[in-house]
C-alpha cells in the first residue's frame, strides 16, 4: 500500500523550483538535527544516532551539489557546511546536544535565506540584478541644457 505521506512529500519535491528544493532539503536537515536532540533527552542513543546520520546526510548532499567554480559564496557555502558537518559528528560521537544546537542555528539561518529567495518569483532573480552602469566614452556630450542626476544618467546608459 503507497503510504500517503511520501506520495506528497515526493510530488512536493518534483514540483518545487530548484530554490524550493533546497528549502525542503535545509527544512529535512533541521527536521532530523532536532529528532537528534529529541532522541539524546529521551536516552535513546540509537534512534539519536540515526537521526544525526540522516542530518549529516542532507547537508552533505547539499554540500555535493554546489560548484566552486561558481565563485566566492559557494565556496563559503562549502566552509559552512564543513563545520555544519562537524559539529554534528561531534554531537553525535559526544551524545552531548551543544555541537549539533550550534550546527541547527547555521541550518536555521541559512534555511531563512533560501526562504527568501524561493519566494520570489524566477524573473526577479534573474532581471532584478542591474547590470554595472558604463562609463559614457570620452568628451561624449550630454542633453543640452539639462542636468542630469549621475543614477539616472548610468540608467541611460544600459544596453
Amino acid at each position: 500500500m503507497l503510504d500517503p505521506t511520501f506520495a506528497y512529500r515526493t510530488s512536493q519535491v518534483v514540483s518545487a523550483s530548484r530554490a524550493g528544493q533546497i528549502v525542503l532539503l535545509y527544512q529535512g536537515a533541521i527536521r532530523f538535527g532536532s529528532q537528534h536532540l529529541s532522541w539524546l533527552e529521551r536516552n535513546d542513543i540509537e534512534q539519536a544516532h540515526r537521526a544525526s546520520i540522516r542530518c549529516q546526510e542532507i547537508v552533505s548532499a547539499l554540500r555535493s551539489s554546489l560548484d566552486l567554480a561558481a565563485g566566492p559564496m559557494a565556496v563559503q557555502l562549502d566552509q559552512l557546511y564543513d563545520f555544519v558537518l562537524r559539529r554534528l559528528v561531534a554531537g553525535n560521537v559526544s551524545k552531548e546536544p551543544g555541537p549539533t544546537e550550534d550546527a541547527l542555528k547555521i541550518l536555521r539561518g541559512l534555511l531563512e535565506a533560501w526562504q527568501e529567495l524561493a519566494s520570489r518569483p524566477a524573473s526577479a532573480l534573474v532581471d532584478g540584478i542591474p547590470e554595472p552602469a558604463r562609463r559614457p566614452a570620452f568628451g561624449a556630450a550630454r542633453p543640452a541644457g539639462s542636468l542630469v542626476a549621475a543614477g539616472s544618467y548610468a540608467g541611460s546608459m544600459r544596453r
